[in-house]
């Protein structure tokens, strides 16, 4: 899943991406300029040239996707040189309404692994481990060294990073994090007024990539990485969750006290959050989601417009271990539709503007906060119900395209749908086949077979870091 300013995309099992929320810039990429409150699919045969898509990314008006052969398409606000195309069409011109893929060329020739979006840029991360940046550039935030803009991809000096292969990218307001496919290493740089950058100092901007050095995390090794507009999480490969910037509503998770850090400041580990600590985070605008390892959820931050599951604000309230993380009630994600109990665990969460996201195994949508107000259930709206109130997003509004209302989940990684698996035992029961010790080797459709066992596949790039696998919904093996 990923958030802009109060529009959403979310990739389905299929490798579509169903969109929705605010479109001024053309960034649900449905070809118009209309808010669209009810969810629109942008269907991979139709737009992405047949390519499934198995990763997106949104920043403040833009958005991005990969395709399953490692093509970075792009849309929606396209000043500055954002969109990466090297003929940028005007600001309000139809062509940015619609997905543009951009030639590999552009990035190496090499198959891309990961996109994010800042505030006005967007990195690629290659298969090769190496980063592209385009876009804005007026905070050093491109990584080149220099106060720049461009719309052409442009590849950042790999000796910034000690020639090491680069397995995670996250990106911020105005400053990113890279993070190293093995051992453990973190590199910031861009703005860095709150210290978001993790680079020590009051330096502002930090011009380009800065190694964190080890001694600041007491030497661990970091697996996952998460910037906020103007402050950055990192979790280790213990589960042990640190973060630096701006911590004025306690979105970096530390003591109400510390308004922000220019250091990496210890959070919390699986003392806190449970055994094993946590998996993956979340930081939007002014707030941040957790996900432990223990599936349970975690929220700090503001909680304006409810974006924190809870009808108060954080730190009026003083709650979450005086600013640490608070844990939300796991009875929110216990879903009526679901019969098996691990259907509600939850495998990835979102932090938006004002708004959270959290997907549990069984393939619901859970969101709050602002963006809650886009979403109706049973045709009736949402709003003006209170905007902490947490909401499911119907089954049918990922299948939506136009009049037909194809079923869909969110994400990739699921077993085999019920009613196919139903079909299945049936097929194989006395009661219902003839011959049921080879009812499948002759008499079942082959094809029928095939397409029930694909909706259980996801294969996650050959290569992918444990902190992209994370992102993805995906539990390491240790």
């Amino acid at each position: 899943m990923a958030a802009g300013d109060d529009f959403t995309l979310i990739v389905t099992e299929d490798g579509n991406i169903c969109t929705s929320g605010n479109n001024m810039y053309g960034q649900l990429g449905i070809g118009d300029f209309e808010v669209h409150q009810q969810p629109c699919v942008l269907k991979h045969v139709d737009t992405f040239g047949g390519h499934e898509v198995v990763m997106v990314a949104a920043g403040g008006m833009t958005s991005a996707c990969v395709t399953k052969d490692g093509s970075l398409w792009t849309w929606g606000y396209n000043a500055e040189g954002v969109l990466g195309h090297l003929h940028p069409s005007p600001l309000m011109d139809r062509s940015q309404c619609r997905p543009r893929r951009l030639c590999m060329s552009l990035h190496g020739n090499s198959p891309v692994q990961m996109v994010a979006c800042g505030f006005r840029f967007i990195f690629v991360l290659t298969i090769s481990g190496q980063i592209w940046s385009f876009g804005q550039g007026v905070n050093y935030e491109l990584g080149h060294g220099v106060r720049e803009t461009t719309a052409v991809p442009k590849c950042i000096d790999p000796v910034l990073f000690d020639g090491a292969e680069i397995g995670m990218i996250a990106t911020g307001g105005h400053h990113s994090l890279a993070l190293s496919k093995t051992g453990g290493k973190v590199w910031g740089w861009g703005y860095n007024s709150f210290g978001q950058t993790g680079a020590g100092n009051t330096e502002s901007p930090v011009r380009v990539p800065t190694l964190i050095p080890e001694a600041a995390q007491d030497g661990d090794l970091m697996a996952f990485v998460s910037c906020g507009y103007d402050f950055s999480m990192l979790v280790t490969v213990n589960g042990v969750v640190w973060s630096c910037g701006n911590n004025g509503r306690n979105e970096a998770g530390l003591d109400h006290n510390v308004t922000h850090s220019l250091v990496l400041k210890r959070v919390a580990g699986d003392e806190y959050f449970g055994p094993g600590g946590i998996r993956m985070v979340s930081c939007g605008f002014t707030h941040t989601m957790l996900v432990a390892k223990n599936n349970t959820v975690w929220t700090c931050g503001s909680g304006v417009n409810g974006a924190l599951a809870r009808g108060f604000n954080q730190i009026e309230e003083g709650v979450g271990g005086k600013g640490r993380p608070c844990l939300v009630d796991s009875a929110t994600f216990s879903s009526s539709d679901s019969e098996i109990l691990s259907d509600n665990d939850v495998l990835v969460v979102l932090a938006g503007k004002h708004s959270s996201f959290a997907v549990t195994s069984g393939g619901v949508v859970y969101l709050w906060g602002d963006q809650a107000k886009w979403v109706h259930q049973d045709s009736e709206p949402s709003y003006p119900k209170p905007k902490w109130f947490s909401h499911i997003m119907p089954a049918w509004a990922l299948g939506l395209a136009e009049n037909s209302t194809e079923y869909a989940r969110p994400g990739r990684w699921h077993d085999m749908r019920r009613d196919s698996t139903t079909a299945f035992v049936m097929g194989t029961h006395p009661n219902f086949a003839r011959n049921a010790t080879s009812c499948y080797n002759s008499d079942f459709p082959e094809e029928l077979l095939r397409d029930m066992f694909r909706s259980m596949r996801f294969a996650v790039r050959e290569g992918s870091s444990e902190g992209v696998q994370a992102l993805l919904g995906f539990e390491v093996d240790e």
